[in-house]
């Protein structure tokens, strides 16, 4: 189980490399709603009840779905280091040539809230080695801290079944990179990668990757907004937190922001091509783990003008299953 879980975790660190390179390069596949991908007609399911709460604080309501069934969460109401039972922790130089050394010091629980904290300070890196061509290793230290919490090897759901809910607020700065993300089994990208939410350079994320006929090699159905046009709409957004989803079923899924759909695919769309190295053939319909991570750098940016700690907020994560799927167990 080790070696599977680090091939997953070797895997999306190439794959991040992948991602920066392809989005750099300007040949990252952008299919916004509307789009000749025939997906924009497919309905969106009744908008996350949100009555009475005050978008400024925790909500305290762990809500119930009619048709689903709630099969897990962490509301993260007590205070202190995150529950050991639900999180796994990511350690050191992990992807994308980011800045931060991953710790588990940075996530803790305050007031009903998650919080991941990056910050700015020095840490050496015990791996060093000048002669290495491995960028983790050849860094003598690291300028910046943060966390990184996953349910790798604890808790996985299949992503055809499941309604998966987190609140969440972003505090942009210079070099932050937020994420609410999913992974599937075996090597990536052929398990699959949804980004429930990102935010980089003054954008809103929504992505989906899965495999090509060739190793660690991805191909993106992704779509962006920018940050501007949510201020627009609400001066305040920044100010409140915010409800991203992703909802699936054996034909579609669909990520949402506030009731909005973000981006969507067909599972049909999302299906790997025959490749020696992965038996998943709909990485949507396998069993993802859920990874909230704060980053800093990489796609996120030069963080020298930012004004530290930097902060992640999530409020909860909450995955329901349909009755109907839990059923057939």
């Amino acid at each position: 189980m080790k070696r599977f879980w680090d091939l997953v975790v070797f895997g999306a660190s190439i794959a991040l490399l992948t991602s920066l390179f392809v989005v750099e390069a300007g040949l990252l596949e952008r299919q916004p709603l509307g789009s000749s991908a025939g997906e924009s007609d497919m309905k969106v399911e009744p908008k996350y009840p949100t009555e009475g709460i005050d978008p400024f604080q925790p909500d305290p309501v762990v809500r119930q779905l009619p048709g689903y069934e709630l099969v897990w969460h962490d509301e993260f109401n007590v205070d202190g280091p995150p529950d050991p039972e639900k999180w796994n922790f990511e350690h050191g130089f992990v992807r994308n040539r980011e800045l931060q050394w991953y710790q588990r010091e940075n996530a803790y629980c305050k007031g009903g809230v998650l919080i991941i904290e990056g910050r700015k300070e020095r840490i050496v890196n015990p791996n060093y080695d000048p002669k290495s061509d491995d960028w983790r290793r050849a860094r003598q230290y690291a300028e910046y801290t943060s966390a990184s919490l996953n349910t790798w090897g604890k808790f996985a759901w299949r992503l055809s079944e499941v309604r998966i809910v987190a609140r969440a607020r972003i505090h942009p700065q210079p070099g932050y990179f937020p994420a609410i993300w999913t992974t599937g089994p075996g090597i990536w990208p052929h398990g699959g990668e949804v980004d429930i939410m990102e935010y980089y350079r003054d954008r809103i994320h929504a992505n989906f990757a899965w495999g090509t006929t060739e190793k660690y090699s991805p191909r993106w159905h992704s779509f962006s907004k920018p940050l501007a046009d949510f201020l627009t709409r609400d001066p305040d957004w920044l100010k409140k937190f915010h409800i991203w989803e992703l909802i699936g079923n054996d034909e579609k899924l669909q990520i949402l922001l506030d009731g909005e759909v973000m981006n969507e695919i067909l599972q049909e769309t999302a299906k790997n091509p025959p490749n020696p190295w992965s038996t998943v053939v709909y990485p949507f319909r396998e069993k993802h783990s859920i990874i909230l991570n704060l980053a800093i750098g990489g796609p996120g940016g030069d963080p020298s003008g930012a004004k530290f700690p930097m902060i992640f907020e999530v409020d909860y994560v909450r995955v329901y299953r349909r009755i109907s799927a839990s059923a057939q167990e």
